[in-house]
């Protein structure tokens, strides 16, 4: 076992957000001596949608590590101590798994379904590090 876990995930396809960015980009530069303005109109905003496109679609994923658990969903990060976790609930009954962190304090610490690996992986990576898993 590696000392940290790391999973991530991004909406969207980074490769083909690029090649559009390009394409748009070298076709605007190619066309600009004769391009009429509503043409113009048209090519900014999409450069400046896919170039958003690259940079603001949010990543999710978690890194699990011997002494903290982080947790990113979106543009929002938790950390969580591994001495405040009593366990890992996993409730995978109705379609896809949902899975809580349970804190000592009893507040549940839900992961996004976006941020997590495979049920099985995550069951492996807790279980190694000590955290008990529960099946809701």
């Amino acid at each position: 076992m590696s000392d940290t876990f790391e999973y991530a995930a991004r909406p969207g396809n980074t490769a083909l957000s690029l090649a559009t960015f390009a394409g748009l980009s070298l076709l605007t530069s190619q066309l600009w001596p004769i391009m009429p303005g509503y043409v113009l109109l048209l090519f900014l905003p999409a450069l400046a949608i896919t170039f958003a496109q690259m940079v603001l679609i949010p990543t999710w994923g978690m890194r699990i590590g011997d002494t903290t658990w982080q947790i990113e969903a979106g543009h929002e990060a938790r950390s969580v101590p591994v001495a405040q976790i009593a366990y890992l609930r996993i409730n995978d009954r109705t379609g896809p798994a949902q899975v809580a962190v349970i804190l000592t304090s009893g507040e549940a610490v839900p992961l996004p379904v976006e941020a997590l690996p495979d049920p099985l992986t995550l069951i492996r990576e807790a279980t190694s590090r000590g955290i008990p898993v529960r099946h809701a």
